[in-house]
């Protein structure tokens, strides 16, 4: 039985990073260095701030404007976008959370490029979302991190750790 290992983020869409990242700072909040992903299904820039000891903020921004976050804003305006969440097995998962009514935005996961997740960087990680629909209006994003995974310690430039 796949089994959720740990809560990783609230993914929050917003308009502009610039804008936004100043009112996470304000709360005491560091942030690591932010990852970009420019390709489907993806394409956003994220922003992780660490709540000790264990969970995140994340910040997304869409890409240039397009894809599913810009999609989001656009009908919703800024907000909760996702929560996101680690599992042992993401196709175990696939098939019981299915078996059980749920519906995935992709028939397979998807790489995450540059092996990043909230937090954590791995050997490799995968991702699938959990359809809004048929989770009581929630989007699920549900993250596998393969081999080798360590905490991403790396903190944005002029920023205090």
């Amino acid at each position: 039985m796949a089994r959720i290992l740990e809560f990783l983020t609230v993914n929050i869409a917003v308009e502009s990073l610039d804008k936004s990242i100043p009112r996470y700072q304000a709360l005491g909040l560091s942030h690591i260095t932010p990852a970009e992903w420019p390709e489907p299904p993806i394409q956003m820039t994220d922003v992780t701030f660490e709540v000790p000891p264990t969970a995140a903020f994340s910040l997304i921004e869409p890409w240039k404007g397009e894809g599913p976050v810009a999609s989001f804003i656009n009908k919703r305006g800024p907000g909760v976008y996702s929560i996101a969440v680690r599992v042992d097995s993401l196709e175990e998962a696939m098939r019981e959370w299915s078996a059980a009514g749920l519906t995935w935005v992709l028939d397979t996961p998807a790489e995450v490029p540059g092996g990043r997740a909230a937090r954590y960087v791995a050997d490799r990680v995968t991702v699938n979302w959990v359809h809004p629909r048929s989770f009581g209006g929630v989007l699920l994003e549900v993250f596998e991190l393969h081999g080798s995974v360590r905490p991403y310690r790396e903190v944005s430039p002029g920023k205090d750790a």
